[in-house]
This record gives C-alpha cells, structure tokens and sequence, in this order.
C-alpha cells in the first residue's frame, strides 16, 4: 500500500546530461527512485477509498472552506465516516503555537495515518502532524527551530496529499512550513521522510478556486519552476522538471484567470505545480522566496504574490553570470533574448494586475526597503545563481516596484 511508486525512466540521453552535470551518486540515487506515488487525473478522487481501506483510524486535515463547498463531506464519505476525524480550521501559514495547541488534543488520538485536504498550508499541516504525532509531543519543535535541537530519528505517520490549489508542489516535497507570528519568523521543518507518501492530483478540486487565489498560487508555481532553473542546486533532471512547469504555467495562467471553469487549463496549471514541486524537492526555492518571506510575515501579502513581483528583476540581476540556462530558458518560451523575456514577464504581471494586488497590503516601496535586511533567507538567498548582498535586494525591490 504504501510503496515507493512507479520510478521516473531515465533514458541514455539523460543519464548522459546527469554525467555531464557532474551530480553525485547520492543525487543521482534520489532521482532515479521517487519515494512518493502519484496519481494525476480528472477524477483520481475516487480513487482514496482504496488507498485508505487498510486503515482504522483516520485524520482528515482541511479548511472551513472546503467544508461549507461540501467537499469535506464528500471526502468523507469516500474514506469512511466512521474512522475519519476531520480538523477543518486550517488556516494559511501554520503557525507554531497552533500546532502546539493540536497536539494536546491529537496526541492521544489513535490515529494511523493523515490526508491533507488543501492547498500547500493544509498540506504542510499534514505533514507536520504526521510527525509530531510519532514524535509524542510538539516541544520538539520550538527547540529544533529556537535552539536548534536534534529532531527525534521517527518515522511520521503516513500521509496523502490531495491538493485543492495549483502552486505549492507541496503534495512532493519534505519539507513543511512553520511560522512564529509572534517573532515574525518563518521556518522550515526538513527531512527527507516528510515526503507524503502519495499525492493525489485531481484537477477537478481546483475548479472552485477564486481568482485572487488562482492568481496567487499560479505565481507561486512559476516562482519555483524559476528558482530551480537560477539555483546552485539544479542538475539535468531538476532542470528538466523546472522548464516544463514554467513553460506550462507562463502559457496557461492568464489564460486560466479568463476561463476559471476551464478544466483543461486547471489540470495545466495543478501539472506546472506538481512539476515545480518535483523540482525544488532537490534544489530548494531561491532569491524570490527568500525577499517573500518578511513580505508575508509582516504585511500578510499572499505567498505566491510575494514570491511573484520580484520576479524579472531577479531574471535581469541573474542574467550577468548566466552559464547558458537562462538563455535557453528564455529560447524555449520563444524569446530571442534574456532580456525580451524579462520585458514580457514584466507584462505578464500586468495583466494579471499584481501591482495592484499588492497595493492592498502595502503602499510603497519604502516599506518593502525597511525589510531589506530580513530577506536574505539562509538556505533559500544563498541558493540563488549569483551572489546577493543586501543592496542587491534594495536594488530588485525598487527595480520590482516601478515595473521591472
């Protein structure tokens, strides 16, 4: 029930790239044996029953949401009521003391395995619980992240990923987002058995999605998918992955926020996701998530839209120590150049009006400046393609607000 899942099939050709990258054993190992099943497709959701059949005792994660469209309900009825415990308060960016308060109440549930419901916060929840519930208490937590204690060497509980938003990936990736609202802080919790052990895609959960929230986790999607591509981390293999979802997501999310019925394009947009996701689970996110990070602690500005605005910047101040990615990301759009490609990245927020979006939360690029020095995130600053200082950030975060 709970196997690795079907491997990726790496041809001659690709193996021949990962030599030429240079990758070693280990990360070659991790690509060539994907520990997460997938399952993709307009109505995979009747497929859970038999993925859960096995068990007793049920966790199901979600948001109120998802309860009051009645598809809390409807998942329910596929795992079965009476063994399924359902928290549907769920709200965006977890943050520390809630999971601490649930763990009062969880710890003593007998629960056996965990199914996310929900975009990338409800999704990391999932992940989240599944370890703290083996942990046996949620103080492991404050002392990983505060004093930087060891984590408990436990397994989690499995978990199934079934994503409603298309942009976080998060269904594929072990790692899991864990804010401190009252210290204003963001972390992440990582190791390589958070991964969900299935992540079950079907696009017809996104169909009721609104725009601002499709506009959101769209960019969040296009975000990672570049951040693979401009990392210090990307191989041929993440490469690959990260080019198809910015390909994907660049040509189907305008179309997407016309047409937010179109199921065609919901399933594009939840495959750029998946993709995106598939690609930082090796390379991490970069530069943009790094600047996003204060945006949304202290402003509240949605994650993707965060991530998004400062994206052609990044593209330009990237392109001086190119090594021939960005050109060729920018051939495979359609673009002769670097730099065309930026100007129609910077139309493409335009049309998506994300300067106006942003200016809900926040009125000026002095306030993102004030932040300036909170942006160059560890682990996720340092991933990028090019040296960045904090006059590098200011230069983006002025360069991003006037159009650029």
């Amino acid at each position: 029930m709970w196997g690795l899942g079907t491997s990726a099939g790496i041809g001659a050709q690709r193996l021949r790239e990962h030599n030429k990258a240079e990758v070693t054993r280990k990360d070659w190992w991790s690509y060539s044996n994907n520990p997460i099943r997938i399952l993709f497709g307009i109505g995979s959701l009747s497929e859970l029953g038999c993925l859960v059949e096995s068990f007793s005792h049920l966790l199901l994660v979600t948001t109120p949401s998802l309860t009051k469209l009645g598809v809390t309900e409807r998942v329910c009825s596929i795992m079965g009521t009476g063994r399924t415990m359902v928290v549907d308060d769920i709200q965006p960016n977890p943050d520390l003391v809630d999971f601490e308060n649930r763990m009062q109440v969880l710890a003593s549930e007998p629960i056996q395995a965990i199914v996310g419901l929900g975009g990338g916060s409800v999704l990391d929840t999932a992940k989240v619980l599944s370890f703290l519930w083996r942990a046996g208490s949620s103080d492991v937590l404050r002392a990983h992240f505060e004093r930087g204690a060891e984590l408990p060497s436990v397994g989690p509980l499995p978990v199934i990923a079934i994503p409603t938003t298309a942009g976080t990936g998060s269904e594929v990736t072990p790692f899991a987002t864990v804010w401190d609202k009252q210290r204003i802080k963001k972390y992440s919790l990582t190791f390589p058995n958070l991964s969900p052990n299935v992540a079950l895609l079907d696009p017809q959960l996104t169909l009721s999605l609104p725009e601002n929230m499709t506009v959101a986790t769209g960019l969040d999607a296009l975000s990672q998918g570049l951040e693979a591509i401009w990392n210090r981390n990307a191989n041929s293999i993440t490469m690959a992955y990260a080019l198809q979802a910015v390909v994907i997501a660049f040509r189907t999310l305008l179309r997407l926020v016309n047409a937010l019925d179109d199921l065609e394009y919901r399933s594009r947009m939840l495959e750029a996701s998946l993709l995106s996701g598939l690609a930082i689970r090796r390379t991490r996110t970069a530069l943009a998530h790094a600047i996003s990070y204060p945006v949304t602690a202290v402003y509240g500005v949605p994650h993707g839209l965060a991530c998004g605005f400062t994206l052609p910047a990044i593209l330009e101040f990237n392109a001086q120590v190119d090594d021939g990615r960005l050109v060729n990301l920018a051939r495979q759009l359609g673009f002769e150049s670097i730099q065309s490609f930026r100007d129609e990245l910077v139309a493409f927020l335009g049309r998506l009006d994300v300067r106006r979006r942003l200016e809900e939360y926040f009125s000026s690029t002095d306030q993102l400046l004030e932040l300036a020095p909170r942006m160059l995130t560890p682990g996720r600053a340092d991933n990028n393609l090019r040296a960045v200082e904090v006059s590098d950030v200011r230069a983006i975060l002025r360069a991003a607000w006037v159009g650029g």
